[in-house]
This record gives structure tokens, sequence and C-alpha cells, in this order.
């Protein structure tokens, strides 16, 4: 009887940690292949006042990291992103907001941003920041910006950044990015569509 007992109790054990490996091993792979995430809430300027994300989110939102005296990416990219929202219906146009921020506080201000942003679009915002402002809310995404000097620039420096267009929930978390000077208004458009 004791026997029985013993192998009903080690048969119970065994089941209990068979159960546990099991879920162990497919909260790991779920973890691992969800990715890692980014993104999150930030503050900002927008013309002379502060600008949180979560208060201002709508269901899907562009950003996009540059600055107003780019020569080239930056233009192309919200000429881009300016003809997809074109293609858009009110509905939609509710329901999405691209937000463009310079990443060069030293010489972009906040109205000159905002202004920039609207050229592209009506409701694009353009948003700027401390120095401080800037690179805790981009340590948010995978992105990047370098300030170098260069004397054959007419601005005597040049700001290399991502060139990418992070397409966010209402959470500020990535869920889809495009490039923003290479993926034309059309593709940019159907990945709002898909992620609406």
């Amino acid at each position: 009887m004791n026997f029985k007992k013993s192998a009903l109790l080690a048969l119970r054990l065994f089941t209990i940690v068979i159960v546990l490996g099991v879920s162990y091993f497919g909260y790991t792979i779920w973890q691992t292949m969800k990715g890692p995430t980014s993104g999150g809430d930030f503050t900002l300027t927008y013309r002379a006042q502060n600008w949180t994300f979560s208060t201002e989110a709508k269901k899907l939102n562009l950003l996009y990291f540059g600055y107003t005296k780019c020569p080239d990416v930056c233009p192309m990219s919200l000429s881009n992103a300016g003809g997809a929202f074109r293609l858009l219906n009110s509905s939609e146009l509710n329901n999405v907001r691209f937000i463009f921020l310079s990443v060069d506080q030293a010489h972009d201000k906040p109205d000159e941003v905002a202004d920039y942003a609207t050229n592209f679009f009506p409701t694009f915002v353009g948003l700027s920041g401390s120095k401080e402002q800037i690179d805790k809310t981009i340590s948010l995404f995978p992105a990047s910006y370098i300030l170098e000097e260069n004397s054959k620039s007419y601005l005597g420096y040049s700001i290399s950044h991502t060139d990418r267009i992070f397409f966010l929930n209402s959470k500020g978390i990535v869920i889809d990015s495009v490039s923003g000077s290479k993926d034309g208004a059309d593709s940019i458009y159907k990945k709002i569509k898909e992620n609406l």
C-alpha cells in the first residue's frame, strides 16, 4: 500500500515538473518570438508649450527624427509621408498623426520646427526640445543621430540621423517602421492602412 502511495506521489510530482517545464519553455519561446519592444511616453516642446505623447496620441502615430535644415533625406521623407496622408479619408485622418522631432536643438527653434512640419501636411506636428529631452526620447527607439562639423556644408555642420518612420500605437510602442526617403507615399499609405 505504501508503495502505491509513493508511486502515485512520484507520478504527481513528475507531472507537475513536466507541466512547469513545458510552461517555462513556451513562455521563453513566446518572449523570443515577440521580439524586443521599443518606444514609450515622452514630453517635448510644441511651439512654446510642453507636448506629451500620452495625452496627444492617436490610434496610430508616425514618428520621424530629423532637422529642418536637412538638405535631402528629411524633405524627401516628409514629402512621402505627406503624399500618403493625402490618400487617407477623413475618418482615417482622425485616427492617425505624424510627428516630426528635430534633433537640432541648437539651431531649430520650436516655431520653425512646427511650421516646417505643416509645410508637408497641415496636421503634421513638429516638435523640439532641450538636448536632454531629445536624447531621452530618441533613446526609447532604435534610432540615433550624430552632429558632425562639416566645412563643406553651407551650415558648417551636418547631422547624420536614422531615416525611419516609426509607427507607434497609442501607448508609444513601435509596431512597424519604413524607410522615410526610400519608401514612397504608396508604401507608407499601405502601412498606415495595415496598422489602423
